[in-house]
């Protein structure tokens, strides 16, 4: 397979789970805090846009619970598929991108929800209120949390690189920030492209969180290129098959699986539903 080839199959790959792993942790985020909320005795109503609480008792305790609590969600999902894509990193398993993404996304979200809330009002932002948080700790909690995700991406750097043995049997040291590229950057910015087309015209909602949430993610894909260049190749021994030369091949089957989610989620939740 030429090189130009195999560039755009692993993009097109790593898009096509980086858009499943988003609409995956966006929504089972939001399904999450709902449940918690029903507990409590909220309604919801659950739309592509997001989802609004109503005919509840909005006392201090009830948003610590709803939105502090519901927001380590995100971080339990985080780690669970870490461990998950630590179990399959030595296999050829495309499911293991899905895996990763997932990792990525959910541990952005995690701490881009408290990044957004110290600045606005809304989610981990009113416990914060409720804790009566002063601004300026908000501000410093969010200096915090931009630092960690830099510093998350910069240390999982590692992670990217074990499923390069998707399509190499050896990943040399000048082929590196090329696999970086086509496994991570450029599927983060057309999928945040396409996220973005998908909220439209509604993205101004909520304050913008959702735009605040891909930039959280961003954040940590950053953290990705600092000194990526220190990176050294990586040879793989033991990938479950033999990889002769460079190969790749389009997963058909997650495109199917995501065209479908996302049709259910953007039409099927056009108006939004009671829960």
């Amino acid at each position: 397979m030429t090189n130009n080839k195999l560039n755009k199959c692993i993009i097109v790959n790593s898009l096509i789970y980086f858009l499943l792993a988003y609409h995956i942790v966006a929504f089972s985020a939001n399904l999450f805090i709902i449940f918690i909320a029903k507990l409590i005795g909220f309604n919801a109503v659950l739309s592509y846009k997001g989802f609004i609480l109503t005919e509840g008792n909005w006392t201090n305790d009830n948003i610590i619970l709803v939105y502090f609590f519901g927001n380590l969600f995100s971080l339990i999902v985080s780690l669970f598929f870490l461990s998950r894509y630590y179990n399959i990193n030595q296999t050829r398993a495309r499911i293991k991108i899905l895996y990763l993404w997932i990792y990525i996304i959910s541990l952005s979200w995690f701490f881009g929800e408290i990044i957004v809330g110290a600045v606005v009002k809304t989610g981990v932002g009113a416990a914060l209120i409720a804790f009566e948080v002063p601004l300026f700790l908000r501000l410093l909690l969010a200096l915090i949390g931009i630092s960690v995700l830099f510093f998350i991406g910069h240390k999982t750097r590692r992670d990217v690189l074990l499923s390069a043995n998707l399509y190499y049997p050896l990943l040399s040291s000048r082929r590196v920030r090329n696999f970086f590229v086509n496994q991570i950057l450029i599927p983060s910015i057309i999928g945040f492209a396409i996220i973005i087309l998908l909220k439209l015209p509604n993205l101004n909602q909520y304050h913008y969180v959702d735009l605040f949430m891909l930039l959280s993610i961003g954040i940590t894909i950053m953290g990705f290129f600092y000194r990526l260049y220190m990176l050294n190749g990586i040879t793989f021994q033991n990938t479950g098959k033999n990889i002769a030369r460079n190969e790749c091949s389009i997963s058909f089957l997650p495109i199917v699986i995501l065209v479908i989610l996302v049709l259910i989620i953007r039409i099927g939740l056009n108006n939004g539903i009671s829960i």
